[in-house]
């Protein structure tokens, strides 16, 4: 597939998108002898060997405030010294969502001198945080876009609570290869999915969307949605694989303008203190969140229906119905189904975050995050 998205590149960052653009660039890296740390998972390993690094941190989850600071911690050492040999270091983000995140993290606290995550979270609310240390963020999945967002996700899971720390400025070369995800399994491949799907269309209706952001939301949705099904129906299909990880970049770029809202903000304490994938924790509410919002003759989904080339709300629905139908999205919720109706009072009091909740165009309080979730339950194995 040929998408030209020049237009939708940020500044800081630069852009390299095909098929072994990542072997290539283990080239480069080699032949200019850059220091790097990587940052990855135990499954991406494979395609980080061959590269002769400072130091590589494995990462195993989303990243909280104990496992940055740990990890922080492990780097500085390495870092202090090769700048003191006025060489310059990279960090290499070969991964999910989690391992881009923690990436970003860690170049906003090695460039800020911050010595502790908390700190990096309090700062980027009160002052610009720019990216001095280089990222390259090499997706594995195609749903999160953290490759482009400013943003960076961290938990704290006791509290069920997640934040996000802020870089003012990008400093990054992102590579999409479809390649590197080839292998992976079929419920990641949904989740990550579902992850773009929501934040290409809640950036639609939020209420910080602007026309650059729906433009790029548009385009996405329209890749995703000719895309999804072909990547678990053809696992080895290179074209889809890689039209999926523009789709979810694309996203990144929507939800960097318009931010998310109130399926996101459901989905937090469904993921911390349920173990809920984050995809699946967004699609969860999807189509009820629409529902909620469609009142007053879709007055408030006028750009969500103009992006996704349908008439109401109830054809747009009735797409991503099938859509759901197709990936089989029900037999995964299921599992969850149980833990959900146990625990609606507990989840309850978390489910409107401001930072998300705030941008939904029609303002929700508990009791509507109640009937929305319990719809959503309803819906489970009709999905």
């Amino acid at each position: 597939m040929t998408v030209n998205i020049d237009e939708f590149i940020k500044d800081g960052t630069s852009a390299r998108i095909g098929l072994n653009e990542w072997s290539k660039y283990k080239k480069e890296l080699y032949e200019n002898l850059t220091k790097a740390v990587i940052i990855t998972s135990k499954s991406c390993k494979k395609y980080l060997s061959d590269i002769d690094s400072e130091k590589v941190l494995e990462i195993k989850e989303e990243p909280t405030f104990q496992s940055i600071d740990k990890l922080l911690e492990a780097i500085y050492p390495i870092y202090k010294k090769v700048i003191q040999q006025n060489n310059e270091i990279i960090l290499i983000a070969l991964g999910g969502g989690s391992v881009i995140d923690t990436a970003k993290i860690l170049s906003l606290m090695l460039s800020n001198n911050m010595k502790t995550s908390m700190d990096a979270l309090e700062k980027s609310s009160s002052s610009k945080l720019n990216e001095k240390v280089k990222i390259i963020c090499v997706p594995s999945t195609a749903g999160t876009g953290a490759e482009v967002t400013q943003f960076s996700t961290i938990w704290d899971k006791e509290k069920g609570l997640k934040y996000s720390i802020v870089s003012n400025d990008l400093n990054r070369i992102i590579i999409l290869d479809p390649e590197i995800s080839l292998s992976l399994p079929n419920e990641i491949i949904i989740s990550t999915s579902i992850d773009a799907l929501c934040q290409l269309l809640e950036s639609t209706w939020s209420i910080k969307a602007d026309k650059f952001s729906i433009k790029s939301a548009k385009l996405g949705y329209q890749i995703l949605k000719n895309n999804i099904t072909k990547t678990i129906d053809n696992t080895k299909d290179q074209d889809s694989r890689l039209s999926m990880l523009i789709s979810s970049y694309l996203s990144g770029i929507s939800i960097s303008k318009a931010n998310t809202t109130l399926c996101h903000s459901i989905s937090y304490p469904l993921t911390a203190l349920l173990g809920m994938p984050h995809g699946l924790a967004c699609g969860l509410t999807l189509i009820e969140t629409i529902r909620f919002n469609s009142i007053e003759k879709d007055k408030f989904l006028k750009n969500t229906l103009d992006a996704t080339n349908h008439s109401s709300s109830e054809e747009l629905i009735n797409e991503i119905e099938d859509i759901f139908r197709k990936i089989n999205l029900g037999i995964q919720l299921q599992i969850y189904k149980k833990d959900l109706k146990q625990n609606l009072d507990r989840i309850l009091p978390l489910t409107i975050n401001p930072a998300r909740a705030n941008n939904n165009p029609v303002k929700v309080e508990i009791e509507d995050t109640r009937n929305i979730i319990k719809r959503s339950i309803n819906r489970i194995n009709n999905s």
